[in-house]
């Protein structure tokens, strides 16, 4: 059996209600240790933790903010943010900016059942 996956499918794309995640690579091609996916946002994410997951969030485009554990911080291009388990997150693009977009790496890859959204939702 071959040690590597050779993808050349275009990355599934999800609509989600303030957005879409490009799915780069994730579990349903192979990926077990580590998703990348590109997210594109024009409102608030909902703030989530992980129990096992770490993510890596790098800004691409636009202006936004990153709520982590109730601080909330600039999120440019070139900024990168390492997520450990168990931080309450989410990212919105700022003011008058239409969209932000990031690439979001998850390790291990992304499971949806490791996914615990917050009371407060997108109101932050």
């Amino acid at each position: 059996m071959a040690n590597f996956i050779i993808v050349s499918d275009k990355p599934h794309v999800n609509k989600i209600l303030f957005g879409t995640v490009e799915e780069i690579t994730s579990r349903s091609i192979g990926a077990e240790r580590t998703n990348v996916a590109k997210v594109i946002l024009w409102g608030p994410d909902v703030l989530h933790r992980h129990k096992e997951a770490e993510e890596t969030y790098i800004c691409l485009e636009g202006e936004g903010d990153i709520y982590l554990d109730g601080e909330i911080f600039d999120f440019v291009p070139g900024t990168r943010v390492i997520i450990g388990p168990g931080t309450l997150h989410a990212a919105r693009p700022k003011g008058t900016c239409e969209r932000l977009i990031l690439l979001c790496i998850s390790s291990p890859a992304f499971d949806p059942k490791d996914v615990y959204e917050n009371y407060r939702g997108r109101t932050w």
